[in-house]
């Protein structure tokens, strides 16, 4: 079983039938309810499919990160009124490519080869640094913010296992969190 499959089946385990979880804080809506946040997962994408998308942007995507695209294209971690986590479907990160490349040229940046995976809260986009990237991992290529890049040093799996540990904080600058 795959690290990522790992991470996701431990966060199942924590939700209930309707994939939902009490917000960690104890956060109540305006109607006195306790808020739930619910999780999405896309069903599997398949090797051809992002095969294609590889040799369609110049990308290299890696196996952490294909690992988790076979596993479920794309998901929602954590929706609530207040934020979600998304991470992208290979047909959105195919749209948020040419996004972030239009940004690029509006704001006279040199165009990027580095592509979204999803979308963090107040922050921006999660990216892969494509020269960073290497073909079993991902490790030191995850950031967050196309425009002004804040780095992890996680690999995707790491990544999203501090979402789900942390629940959206800066995870990424604690010193004390492992690496994968």
């Amino acid at each position: 079983m795959s690290e990522v499959k790992k991470v996701l089946e431990r966060l199942k385990n924590q939700l209930d039938e309707n994939l939902t979880r009490l917000d960690p804080g104890g956060l109540v809506g305006r109607d006195g309810t306790i808020i739930r946040e619910e999780c999405i997962f896309n069903p599997p994408s398949n090797i051809e499919e992002i095969s294609s998308l590889e040799k369609e942007l110049v990308i290299t995507i890696p196996q952490d990160y294909k690992d988790f695209l076979l596993y479920h294209d794309g998901m929602t971690l954590f929706k609530s009124y207040l934020a979600e986590f998304k991470f992208f479907s290979l047909d959105e990160i195919r749209e948020n490519f040419l996004i972030v490349q239009e940004d690029c040229k509006e704001f006279d940046l040199e165009l990027t080869i580095n592509y979204p995976i999803g979308e963090f809260p107040d922050v921006g986009y999660i990216m892969i640094d494509n020269d960073k990237a290497k073909k079993e991992t991902s490790k030191g290529a995850i950031y967050v913010n196309h425009i002004s890049p804040e780095e992890t040093n996680e690999s995707f799996v790491s990544f999203v296992e501090n979402i789900i540990d942390k629940t959206g904080e800066f995870f990424w600058e604690d010193a004390n969190l492992p690496e994968y």
